[in-house]
Formats: C-alpha cells, structure tokens, sequence
C-alpha cells in the first residue's frame, strides 16, 4: 500500500535534506506544497503524513507573509482535531507549538552549526545526542497539549511530542552531509553572514562530515520510532 506524506515547503530551494529519501524508502510517495508561493493544501482526506519544514520567516511575521496564518491553522485541524501523524522541523516545530497555543519569540542568541541535545528518559533517544542547528526564534511556553523532551543550553524547548502522532525539533535533523554539501549559494552565504565569517560555511560543512555517524543514528532512531507509533 502507498502511502502520501506532504511536506510544507517555505523556500523553493530547501530539498527536505535526506526525508524525502527516507519516506521513499518506506513506500511513500512524496510531494510538496509551495506555501511561499501561495499554495494552499485543499482537502487532505488523501494525505497519511504531513512534514513541515523550516525556513527563513518567523511565525509572528503575519504582516508580511499572510499565508502564516492559514499554514497554523491547516496545522492546528491535522494535529489537534483530526490526530494525523505530523513531523514539524524548526519552523515547523515554532509552528506546531504557536498553532497549539504556546509561544515563540526571538532567541537571545542564534543557535547555529554541530551542537548537542539533551533529551530526557521519556524522549525517543535519550541522554545527550549530536544535531545540527540553525534558528534565531525559539519555543519559550509549549503548548498544553504537547510534552517538551529536550534542552540544550541556548534553548529550553528543543522536541515537542503531541500524543504519539506528532513530534516537532527544533533542530535540523533531516540535514546530512550530503545535504549541506548541496546547499544553495544564497543558504551558503547566508551561513557565513550569520556566524560572521567567510569560513563559515564551509567550516559547518566539515563539522556535520565529521558528526555523521551520529547525525544519522539520531535522525534513524527519530524516524523509525515514529514510524513504528504510526503503525507503519
């Protein structure tokens, strides 16, 4: 049986670093909805998934990309009223919790490159776990619905789970090294720019070479328990 996961894009260059070939792998046809370009869902009776990926607005920029306000609402009927299955990636983890009732706000400081996770014993891993990061808003209250699952030392809010239907990381865990190797010149100059240096990039290149084993057994280990909560 195929399945149809849907994954909610918010820049026309983000690839879904290495998901899309993981649901293919699981029998899953894949498609994307260009937000950003005024695509809207429609009826998702023929979806089994949703993934939401990241990107460069902020969930309370409203005025300026109108279309926020529905993609939380779509998220709020799939995740609160229908109990779909739902993975959201750093904006989309801000959206889940902003379309269930928490808050997000500017980080005090931008969380970018290899860092460590600290996740509790009810988590899907636990202990301290490797993953790449690149934000400048955070979760600051999650919502009453979901349960936080971990922490790093420049944001509290690291993983929301909402029942055994949804997670959402505020970490990138869809990226690998193959995916950062692939990046745009925009996202590669927009690296550099955020940690002030014409190295950085290239340099977080090497860092995520470097961390992939344990990049990967995190995403896998992600992935597959989610999967398996699903039935699937």
């Amino acid at each position: 049986m195929t399945r149809t996961a849907l994954v909610f894009r918010h820049m026309g260059d983000d690839t879904g670093g290495c998901f899309p070939g993981l649901l293919r792998e699981r029998g899953f046809d894949v498609s994307f909805l260009e937000w950003h370009d005024g695509e809207t869902p429609g009826n998702l009776s023929a979806v089994d998934l949703v993934v939401v990926l990241g990107g460069a607005q902020q969930v309370w920029e409203e005025d300026d990309h109108p279309w926020l306000a529905e993609e939380k609402a779509v998220i709020r009927d799939w995740v609160d009223v229908r109990a779909k299955p739902y993975i959201g990636l750093c904006l989309g983890h801000q959206l889940l919790a902003d379309a269930l009732g928490g808050e997000v706000v500017h980080s005090g400081t931008t969380e970018v490159g290899v860092c460590n996770v600290a996740f509790d014993e009810t988590a899907p891993v636990t202990g301290r776990q490797t993953v790449t990061q690149w934000h400048s808003a955070e979760v600051k209250r999650a919502p009453a619905a979901a349960e936080v699952h971990g922490s790093s030392d420049l944001c509290a809010i690291q993983m929301l789970t909402v029942g055994a239907h949804a997670y959402s990381t505020q970490f990138h865990h869809e990226w690998d090294a193959a995916a950062v190797r692939g990046w745009s010149p925009t996202w590669q100059t927009e690296m550099n720019k955020t940690v002030k240096s014409d190295n950085g990039y290239a340099n977080f290149v090497g860092h995520v070479e470097a961390a992939q084993p344990q990049l990967t057994s995190l995403t896998r280990s992600l992935f597959d328990r989610f999967m398996t909560a699903q039935g699937w």
